[in-house]
């Protein structure tokens, strides 16, 4: 049909191939696809070697309980990581907050419900600490991370005399921060769930996620449009600090104790997650929901190979592949595919072509939003007045 005054152009019915594979290219783009991929493959593959053991529901409360810890610590060094920072002492923060908790506990018979929120506290105070440090300096955050993880591990040694603690758990606590819950699944998978959530809600949602994307992809840009940079990164490295503590907090819920090395490793391991879930190290560019996958991965990673009977040096060597695959798909591959020609019949700028694919791939957060406004109706073009 012609196009005229007043009327729209009918655009030729596009083919369900066409669809389909403009929607997986869509999808492969998103931060969170590597993920996903991961997970998939990694439940065929241990469903395959483990057929009695790994698709059991112990395997898989085994494998949320790993995946609910590292995630809760994951989820604002995500938060960080696309700001454009590293924060390698969120390791040592989770060691000495759990030193804190377990000391107020034991020798000054403070009270969970309030011992808890102080180490929180006293966590973000540590995260101020290294904010602080970043913007009065001007030095790179993983400079002034490395230096702060050694002196806050340093400081656990000696409080702790390189030996173990123990505290008493009130049964309440405990079943609020990691007893078994819903047909065996921790509480602790309950507060990543919450946690992942609400850090998801504040990355797409909010001024706040706005402006750490802004602040991760160009600073300078930032600071012209009005980003209050400085303010924001040292609330960012807050949020990772307490969060960490949290973390902190389920695991001396979870075991009774606290050792010199509690944490100790585990800011790699949540590097890892993050990269998995599809953050750039660059910043500017990731996904919360993309890292809770990746902390899923990890647990899967760790449980599987228990359960394949696999050597212990496997665990760490095909962490390691994953996170350079990971990398590889979310950057050299994600440019090919994003610069790649359409699929015959298909126009990227046609509004009626992305509302199509929105449908297929689902409205979730981010990249659908975008698609959902880009799907818009656009407004026939007024008649010329006479």
């Amino acid at each position: 049909m012609a196009e005229g005054p007043g009327r729209k152009a009918i655009a030729a019915p596009l083919s369900p191939g066409v669809l389909l594979g403009e929607a997986a290219r869509a999808f492969m783009l998103r931060p969170e696809a590597t993920a996903l991929t991961a997970v998939v493959a990694l439940f065929v593959i241990f469903t395959v070697l483990s057929p009695d053991l790994f698709p059991t529901k112990e395997t898989f409360i085994s494998v949320m309980a790993v995946a609910a810890e590292l995630g809760i610590l994951s989820v604002g060094v995500t938060l960080l990581m696309i700001g454009g920072h590293f924060d390698l002492s969120v390791g040592a923060v989770l060691g000495l907050t759990s030193y804190v908790t377990v000391v107020l506990m034991r020798d000054y018979e403070v009270s969970p419900i309030l011992a808890a929120p102080a180490a929180v506290a006293i966590g973000a105070a540590l995260g101020a600490v290294n904010g602080a440090l970043v913007v009065r300096f001007r030095i790179h955050s993983f400079v002034v991370t490395l230096g702060t993880m050694l002196i806050w591990r340093g400081v656990l040694i000696a409080l702790t005399g390189g030996f173990p603690m123990t505290v008493t758990i009130p049964p309440q606590f405990k079943s609020i921060m990691s007893a078994p819950l819903i047909y065996g699944f921790r509480m602790s998978m309950l507060w990543f769930f919450a946690i992942g959530g609400l850090a998801t809600f504040l990355l797409v949602r909010t001024r706040f996620g706005n402006w750490v994307q802004a602040r991760g992809q160009n600073e300078q840009a930032a600071r012209n449009l009005g980003v209050p940079v400085d303010r924001l990164t040292i609330y960012l490295f807050m949020m990772t600090s307490a969060l960490a503590a949290v973390t902190g907090v389920i695991q001396v819920a979870r075991f009774s104790s606290v050792d010199a090395l509690r944490g100790e490793g585990m800011e790699l391991q949540a590097v890892a997650v993050t990269v998995i879930g599809g953050t750039l190290l660059s910043g500017g560019y990731g996904s919360v929901v993309g890292t809770m996958l990746g902390a899923i991965t990890f647990g899967m990673i760790q449980v599987g190979l228990v359960l394949a009977g696999a050597p212990g040096h496997f665990f760490r060597t095909l962490t390691g592949f994953i996170v350079v695959a990971a990398v590889i798909l979310n950057t050299s591959v994600a440019r090919r595919m994003a610069s790649s020609r359409p699929l015959r019949g298909f126009q990227r700028s046609s509004a009626a072509a992305d509302a199509a694919i929105a449908k297929i791939i689902g409205k979730d957060s981010g990249g659908a939003d975008q698609l959902a406004d880009e799907a818009k109706p656009i407004p026939a073009p007024e008649e010329p007045r006479r």
